[in-house]
């Protein structure tokens, strides 16, 4: 367990996003952010996480979350209800990939806060600030039985682009 103070100056930074229909703030996550990450996907259900990984993942190790906030590498947000910044109700990333022109999505929504318009939402803002990071297409690894990101991204005009097994590709233009 990583133990240390929630830092609250990374909200008033420029890389927030807040959606209005479910009262929501995301900000850019920090180190200080893993042991509410990890309460989240404890959370969650093994549906989300599964759906999230494709497996039964409870956490992250605090190398991978040194990894994902580490800004030359990958961007990771957490949202929050706006009246409670300490309940991360969501985390979503882009991870460079080895073509330099693509980031890997990843996204999990705490199950009661799904099917409320916060994973479009949120993927809308990672489209856009993937064009910010200097990718032109942003992929989603995920199972071919995860209809609600699959739902979402081929809405934006992404189509799946390879499937092995029950794992399909979806990739999507962000320029």
């Amino acid at each position: 367990m990583y133990t240390s103070r929630p830092s609250r100056t990374s909200t008033a930074t420029p890389d927030r996003h807040t959606h209005s229909a479910t009262q929501t703030i995301t900000r850019l996550a920090t180190i200080d952010d893993f042991d509410a990450v990890n309460a989240l996907h404890e959370r969650c259900s093994l549906q989300t996480r599964f759906a999230r990984y494709q497996s039964a993942r409870r956490a992250l190790r605090l190398a991978e979350f040194r990894h994902l906030t580490h800004p030359g590498r990958s961007l990771t947000w957490i949202s929050h209800p706006d009246s409670d910044p300490d309940q991360i109700i969501a985390t979503m990333n882009l991870v460079r990939t080895q073509n330099a022109d693509a980031a890997e999505l990843g996204i999990m929504i705490e199950d009661p806060w799904q099917s409320r318009g916060l994973g479009t939402s949120l993927v809308h803002y990672a489209r856009r600030r993937a064009r910010a990071f200097g990718c032109s297409s942003v992929v989603a690894m995920t199972g071919s039985t995860n209809v609600r990101i699959i739902k979402i991204l081929r809405a934006l005009g992404a189509h799946p682009s390879a499937m092995t097994g029950t794992t399909v590709e979806v990739t999507l233009s962000v320029g």
